[in-house]
């Protein structure tokens, strides 16, 4: 057996490096990137060549890879080693040459400190490179060690290709050996659907017979986008999403199908994703403990995105194409699994409450309206009630930031007549009440701002109780929405809310702001006791 390194991070690159098929390289002398060099060298699928000077080399890589239509490494120590390739880096650029840059580094606590042969690596080679990476060393960074790895050599020949820069910081010692065979990574894929072979369509295909509970999770997307309802036809597929899925077909409360523990039933063999964010964590703890064999992400840029950590292939261009490869499969399944997605699921009854007061205004939401959730606790509790039909959900999930949301959904209104109604916290008001200031707001919004005197999603989450933490807070709306001539209501108990509830559904000459005062430990308390049940 051949002697090679027994880093992780090194033996996990060979591994990925070949699984890719980069299994030509050019190598430069030096200590640092030594254990690299001598590994590929000991495997035997690699071929090497040698060159001392880097200029030199980085242009020998160039050439080679242009030789033989497909990636070439190029493999230098640390310092100013790696500056020498930024013209051989720049030629692979504008030519879209597959070159991989290989940089050993030194552990970033050495940068700076006046020890030989260190300069700031990352990103080093700057705009000329398609990608860059700074791959971790920790053994608790395995996933992301491995995410990066897998983009850096996918982005090689990603579309029209170019040069890749992957940087390895290694610690001394750096020549322990091992015999042991190199392991087996995890291996992300990328198929265009625009450009995709007849053995990847095979291949597909096969995978999607090879799975028979299939899950199709939709994150967020633009109001209309909907899948074929022949794919859930005699149940061969699983569909399920939030309201920010806005899918008709979807169900869109997956936290009550899951229950409070994760389980190995639940998850699927072949999982496939569309679409943004996803709020639930329960959700999230599931796909990550419990892993599927396959998950599929359809991106119409191929970006990799592994959210729950068990990605292996990315889907790039639009989905109709893979939803026609699917409706093939439409009478197969397993349909008991398929099944436990479609349990109804019981509207939950709170007494006076945040989470109260956003079920009702949601269960009598006119139709097609518009829904815009603020972040923190707005959207969790909406998530909790199912939508009328045709109702559109709009949330600023890109970043989940409480800035801006009041803002965006007065902007939107601005341009849109249908019904525009707005769920906020406190803290996410307060913070953007100068929205109230726009020229031209719609008679047409509603706004419900749920004040519970601070964060009370920090009722929910472990932090420490403490007023800078929970943002806690005596203030009301009341003058200034009024003084920005909104109609202002009130609501302090369960008596005050029909009332108001009324005024939200009726259309009136002026834009509404309806204060409901709750208590958010008595709201978190009510909250964990409903999570508890299901």
């Amino acid at each position: 057996m051949a002697e090679i390194s027994s880093s992780a991070a090194i033996r996990e690159l060979a591994a990925l490096m070949r699984a890719h098929g980069v299994t030509r390289c050019v190598a430069c002398p030096g200590s640092r990137n030594s254990p690299i060099v001598a590994t590929l060298a000991a495997l035997g699928d690699f071929e090497l060549r040698g060159a001392t000077d880097e200029r030199s080399a980085g242009f020998a890589a160039c050439g080679w890879a242009t030789q033989v239509q497909a990636p070439v490494a190029v493999c230098v120590t640390s310092g100013s080693a790696l500056l020498n390739l930024h013209p051989a880096v720049a030629e692979a650029y504008y030519r879209h040459l597959p070159l991989l840059v290989i940089s050993a580094d030194r552990p970033a606590s050495w940068i700076g400190q006046q020890d030989g042969q260190t300069l700031p690596q990352p990103g080093a080679l700057g705009s000329l490179c398609r990608m860059s990476v700074h791959i971790p060393e920790a053994e608790n960074e395995s996933w992301h060690r491995n995410r990066l790895l897998n983009e850096a050599l996918l982005e090689l020949r990603h579309r029209s290709g170019g040069p890749v820069h992957i940087n390895m910081p290694l610690t001394e010692p750096l020549f322990g050996t091992t015999t042991e065979p190199l392991p087996e990574p995890r291996l992300i894929r990328r198929t265009e659907l625009a450009r995709m072979t007849a053995d990847e369509e095979t291949e597909l295909l096969d995978t999607i017979a090879d799975c028979p509970r299939r899950l199709i999770l939709l994150g967020q997307l633009p109001y209309g986008t909907d899948i074929p309802p022949q794919l859930m036809a005699e149940k061969a597929f699983a569909v399920a999403g939030e309201h920010l899925c806005n899918t008709a077909l979807a169900n869109t409360q997956p936290d009550a199908v899951l229950g409070p523990q994760a389980s190995a039933d639940l998850s699927p063999d072949l999982l496939i994703t569309y679409g943004g964010c996803i709020i639930s964590k329960r959700l999230k703890a599931q796909l990550r403990s419990h892993p599927p064999k396959e998950h599929w992400h359809i991106c119409p840029d191929g970006q990799v995105t592994d959210t729950f950590c068990c990605l292996t292939r990315v889907i790039e261009g639009a989905p109709d194409e893979l939803w026609g490869l699917l409706a093939a499969f439409a009478e197969e399944g397993d349909e008991a699994y398929a099944e436990r997605w479609l349990t109804p699921v019981p509207v939950p009854q709170f007494p006076y409450s945040g989470m109260q007061l956003v079920g009702d205004l949601v269960g009598a939401l006119p139709e097609k309206s518009v829904l815009h959730l603020a972040n923190s606790s707005a959207v969790r509790f909406a998530q909790l009630y199912p939508l009328p039909e045709d109702v559109q959900v709009e949330c600023n999930r890109g970043v989940n930031g409480i800035e801006g949301s009041l803002s965006t959904a007065i902007g939107y209104a601005i341009g849109d007549e249908r019904p525009q109604f707005f769920i906020c916290g406190d803290l996410s008001f307060f913070y953007d009440m100068n929205a109230l200031w726009l020229q031209g707001i719609p008679s047409h919004l509603r706004i419900l701002l749920l004040n519970n005197g601070g964060g009370g999603i920090f009722d929910l989450i472990p932090t420490p109780n403490h007023p800078m933490v929970n943002g806690t807070h005596t203030a009301s709306a009341a003058a200034w929405a009024q003084s920005c001539g909104f109609e202002y209501l009130t609501v302090r108990n369960e008596y005050d809310w029909p009332a108001a509830l009324a005024a939200l559904s009726t259309p009136s000459e002026r834009p509404i702001i309806v204060e409901a005062f709750t208590n958010s430990k008595s709201d978190a308390s009510l909250l964990k006791q409903f999570y508890a049940q299901y």
